[in-house]
Parts: C-alpha cells; sequence; structure tokens
C-alpha cells in the first residue's frame, strides 16, 4: 500500500507521509458500523491521538464513534465509503495537524493554563508559531476532556483525562466503602481510647490534635475551592448575567408594584391593568432590541451582536435565560434549522456566560424550543424538522445528551409538551441507541 503526503500534494520527495485510512463495513440493518482499521497507525503518522480522528470523522459525518484500545481500530455507526473517510481525515490534517503559518505537520498541541484553561493552542517546530485551535469545533470539547500526553496519546484518568461513567460509579462505591472502614476505625479508636483511658494513657490528646490538622486541611480545600468556582464563573459571564427564567424575571418586577398601589379596595383591577400594559410594552421593547442584535450576528459580526446584548442586558437588568427566551422568541422562522448555525457563536458565548448551563439547557428545551417548533406561527413546517433542531443544538454543544434525554422521558400532561416529544422521538431514540452502544464496548473494554 503506497504512502499518501501529508496535506495533500504528489511530491515523491515530500518526507511527511501516511497511510492511507482503511475503512470497513459492518453489520445490517441498525448495527451497520464502519471500522477505521488502521485508526492508530494514520494517527501515529500524524502524531494525534487516533481518538481524535475517528472522534472528527464522526463529528462531520453526523455519527456517533467509539475506539477499541486493544485493536487500535475506531468505529463510526451507519456505513460511509473509505474515500469520504480519507476525505474527512485530509480535513481533520488541515484543521488540527498542519500549522497555519507553514503548514508543515509539525505541531504540537497542549492545552492552555490559567484564564485560557478552556483554549487549546498548537506549537510548531518547524517555523515557531504559537496558535490557538478552533473552539467552536465540537473536537474541541472532546480534547478538552481527553487532553494530549506528550507522547501523542491521551493522557489517563489519574492525569486528567475523562471518566466514563463505571469510573465514576467505581469511585461512589469505593467512597462508600471508605465511609465503611473509616467508620470502623473510629469504633476501634474509641476502643483504644477507653483503654488508653483505662490505663492512664495519653491517647485522648494526640486525637484531638490529628483531628485539629484535618479541620484545617479541610477548611482549607473547601475556600480554594468556592474560590476557584467563583473566578471562573466571572471570567465566563459578561456583565455578571446569571441564569433565570425569560418572563418570572420581568413579571416579578410588575406584581410588586402592582401589589404596592393595591392597598385600597377597589383600586386593584386598573392597577393590574396598568402592570400588564407596560410589561407587553416592555417585552416589545426589548424583543425589538434583541431581535437588531441578533441580525447583526446573521450579517457575520459577531463581536457587535454580543455588545448590543449585553447592551440590552444591563439596561433591563436580564439574564441569559432572559436572553435565550427572546432570541428563540424574535430570531426564527421556518428556516430555524439553518438560522441557528449562523447564530452559533452568539449562542455559544451566551451559554457560557450562564452560572447554571443544566438549568439553561432545560430552559431551552423548555418552553424556548418547544414553543417554536410546536405554538409559534411557524409550527407547520418546525414541529416536524424537531430533530433537526435538537440534532443542530446538540451538536453546537448547547444541549447535552443526558439533557435531552431527561427532558424527553419525563413527558408532559401539556398537549404542546408532548406533540413535540412526541415528534423529537426519533433523534432521542438514536441518543440513546448510541448511549447504549457507548456503554457496551466501555464494558467490552
Amino acid at each position: 500500500m503506497s504512502l499518501l503526503n501529508i496535506g495533500g500534494g504528489d511530491d515523491p520527495a515530500y518526507r511527511y507521509k501516511m497511510p492511507p485510512v482503511v475503512g470497513k463495513k459492518e453489520g445490517i440493518g441498525n448495527g451497520k458500523k464502519t471500522v477505521l482499521v488502521n485508526a492508530t497507525e494514520v494517527g501515529k503518522a500524524l502524531k494525534r491521538p487516533p481518538q481524535y480522528l475517528v472522534k472528527y470523522c464522526a463529528v462531520e459525518l453526523g455519527a456517533v464513534s467509539t475506539f477499541d484500545k486493544e485493536q487500535g481500530s475506531g468505529t463510526v455507526n451507519g456505513w460511509h465509503e473509505t474515500p469520504d473517510l480519507q476525505a474527512k481525515t485530509n480535513k481533520f490534517i488541515k484543521e488540527w495537524v498542519l500549522c497555519p503559518r507553514c503548514k508543515l505537520p509539525e505541531t504540537s498541541m497542549e492545552l492552555g493554563s490559567g484564564k485560557k484553561s478552556k483554549d487549546i493552542f498548537f506549537d510548531c517546530k518547524a517555523c515557531g508559531y504559537h496558535g490557538p485551535a478552533d473552539m467552536m469545533h465540537k473536537l474541541a470539547t472532546f480534547i478538552l476532556n481527553n487532553p494530549p500526553d506528550a507522547k501523542g496519546g491521551i493522557l489517563d484518568k489519574a492525569a486528567g483525562g475523562k471518566k466514563t461513567k463505571e469510573d465514576r460509579k467505581r469511585e461512589k462505591a469505593e467512597k462508600a466503602a471508605g465511609k465503611k472502614d473509616d467508620k470502623a476505625d473510629d469504633d476501634d479508636d474509641e476502643g483504644d481510647e477507653e483503654g488508653e483511658a483505662a490505663k492512664g494513657g495519653g491517647g485522648g490528646g494526640d486525637d484531638d490534635d490529628d483531628d485539629d490538622g484535618d479541620d484545617g486541611d479541610g477548611a482549607m480545600h473547601t475556600s480554594a475551592s468556592a474560590v476557584a468556582e467563583r473566578e471562573k464563573a466571572a471570567q465566563e459571564s459578561f456583565e455578571k448575567i446569571e441564569a433565570a427564567t425569560r418572563d418570572l424575571h420581568v413579571e416579578e418586577k410588575v406584581e410588586k408594584a402592582e401589589k404596592k398601589k393595591s392597598k385600597k379596595k377597589g383600586e386593584y383591577d386598573a392597577d393590574k391593568f396598568e402592570g400588564e400594559e407596560e410589561l407587553e410594552a416592555l417585552r416589545k421593547e426589548i424583543g425589538a432590541a434583541v431581535k437588531e442584535a441578533m441580525d447583526v450576528s446573521a450579517d457575520g459580526d459577531v463581536n457587535g451582536a454580543i455588545g448590543a446584548l449585553m447592551e440590552t442586558a444591563n439596561k433591563h437588568d436580564l439574564e441569559p435565560n432572559d436572553l435565550f427566551g427572546f432570541i428563540f422568541d424574535t430570531a426564527f422562522d421556518e428556516n430555524a434549522v439553518k438560522q441557528l448555525g449562523s447564530h452559533k457563536k452568539v449562542l455559544v458565548k451566551l451559554m457560557k456566560a450562564s452560572p447554571d448551563k443544566k438549568k439553561s439547557q432545560k430552559f431551552i428545551l423548555s418552553p424556548c424550543v418547544e414553543k417554536l417548533v410546536g405554538d409559534s406561527e411557524y409550527k407547520d413546517a418546525l414541529l416536524k424538522k424537531t430533530p433537526n433542531v435538537l440534532k443542530v443544538l446538540y451538536d453546537m454543544d448547547l444541549l447535552e445528551e443526558d439533557i435531552i434525554i431527561g427532558w424527553f422521558d419525563k413527558g408532559s400532561k401539556k398537549k404542546l409538551g408532548k406533540a413535540v416529544r412526541e415528534a423529537a422521538a426519533p433523534f432521542v431514540n438514536w441518543l440513546k441507541e448510541a448511549e447504549e452502544d457507548d456503554d457496551d464496548d466501555d464494558d467490552d473494554e
């Protein structure tokens, strides 16, 4: 098998070579999959962990991937032609291997530190280039969770690699067992202390000193953790926006004002009407400002859009979920699937600003997505596209797998919630099947 030039070209004297990707189709029906037989060999030639290559191909093909460490091969769900896999590999090389400046595959990959700990950087040994990777690509999240080591592999879990569900379960079991052992040790210590006391020994004083030391260490650890979390939240938040519901935040202010005005009998109805009128006018004003900001985003000016959203948020004391609500209300029409992609950078930055990302994800699902696809003027066109909408949000890392499945399984008593979940079923079932396949692979390992 002849070797290929890394990065393309047909110069036979080019020193950087790689084996071509070998794909093998397996399975039938829902069990169709394509195995990248020589993923390890290709990764070694590219000086990148083969898991990164397999994951990249899967993301680009809209599929789920697994990696067999013993066989050194990767698997991508579905049948894919080898030329297509080679094309995705070439794209991976261009984006994650070649130096942007000298175009040579002499780069190493490392994670940033401090304020840039969530960024990935390339260092080129050929020309000295040092620059960031594309953090918008879904592979970036996978790399952050599975950081590279100095030998072209992935750090093990003890050194910072990603832990599987089985790892977390095992750790919990070990912790539980450890607590039982500690309790047994405490009981033994109490017996020893009683014995020492009976003998006139001074064991009690030593134990007190040890306890004081433990308390001090625990306090220091908790304090450092709390400080780190606060610093992290401050870095990610633009203008210290916190998560909240879209309508309640504004309505609560109006309700408080109404209660103050309604002390005298007979005045409540008039005050209530005035409050609702003001609330509607305020919503229209904010909605128009958000729509204008998202139009700027659609034109490609991400910084301008974010600046406009921040100005609106500061003016009206809004929070990330408030903005998400207004964005889904004003920025999308029957072409929502395409429009979500055009607003990706703004939406991702807004999610990063949320101090409670799980709450924000749940809010995006309900009411934002539910209302958009099932209760807007575009529902006839969008309800059947619910799987596509969720897939785009999932690929953008705005929605996590567990959040989507949890929302679906929880169900809804409302007609709207039931209709949207029924429409979303194909995508959710795909997620569940992929999760089961991942669990099976972890068990096999």
